[in-house]
């Protein structure tokens, strides 16, 4: 998500070492390391792999690229769902209008 929303020059970069360690640098410059988890689980598998060379940087993304934006808010998408529901089981619990329960 963050290569695809916010990456480019101006957000988030990311580069992988050999050993799969990820250092992500965010837009201010700070740098964040993650690790693979399956070290923990296959050991054997981590042996670093041969270097990577690479042409550069990728272009930044075009503009229009963000994250989609939400209609309506989480509270009233809960709400509406639950007036939905209730409208649904009001329906059809009681009975047709011209029907009699038999006793």
């Amino acid at each position: 998500m963050l290569k695809t929303f916010w990456g480019g020059e101006s957000g988030w970069r990311d580069e992988q070492l050999d050993d799969g360690t990820v250092i992500w640098t965010a837009p201010d410059g700070r740098e964040h390391l993650t690790t693979p988890g399956s070290r923990l689980l296959f050991p054997e598998l981590s042996a670093p792999t041969t270097t990577v060379t690479t042409t550069g940087r990728p272009a930044p993304h075009t503009t229009g690229l963000t994250m989609p934006r939400r209609r309506t808010t989480r509270t009233e998408d809960h709400a509406a769902r639950i007036a939905a529901e209730r409208e649904l089981n009001g329906s059809t619990s009681r009975p047709a209008a011209g029907l009699t329960v038999a006793d």
